[in-house]
């Protein structure tokens, strides 16, 4: 008589496990279905445009020798940071601020990148030789 006692109890305890564990995962699933609702626009709903970056803000000028971010103020440049590609190291640079400001890098293998950057009205721009 015991033992019957325990295994109907043990028995209860797995289907109350099994349906907290099936509340759970329902509850998870609903959750997520209304995050991915809330992130989608209603269908004919005007969308939002994003912020243009500002001029003066700093950009990511991506080149073969590696990355520049650098930012203006006015008709000057300021470079901000310099990211070598894998295999490329900075040979020279120029970070002071000015009407333009030179980057070199150079490969392992003797190739230059040489990158020329300077301030646009929108922002910084490079020009890579």
């Amino acid at each position: 008589m015991r033992r019957g006692r325990w295994v109907v109890a043990v028995g209860a305890w797995v289907l109350c496990a099994a349906g907290l564990i099936a509340l759970a995962f329902n509850a998870a699933a609903a959750g997520r279905a209304a995050l991915l609702k809330a992130a989608k626009p209603a269908p004919g709903a005007p969308s939002t445009p994003s912020p243009s970056p500002s001029p003066d803000a700093p950009r990511i000028l991506r080149t073969p020798g590696g990355n520049v971010v650098a930012g203006c103020d006015g008709t000057q440049v300021r470079v901000r940071y310099l990211s070598p590609a894998a295999g490329f190291h900075i040979a020279s640079a120029d970070r002071a601020p000015g009407p333009q400001s030179r980057v070199v890098f150079k490969s392992d293998g003797g190739k230059e990148v040489r990158v020329v950057v300077r301030c646009a009205a929108d922002g910084p721009h490079a020009d890579v030789e």
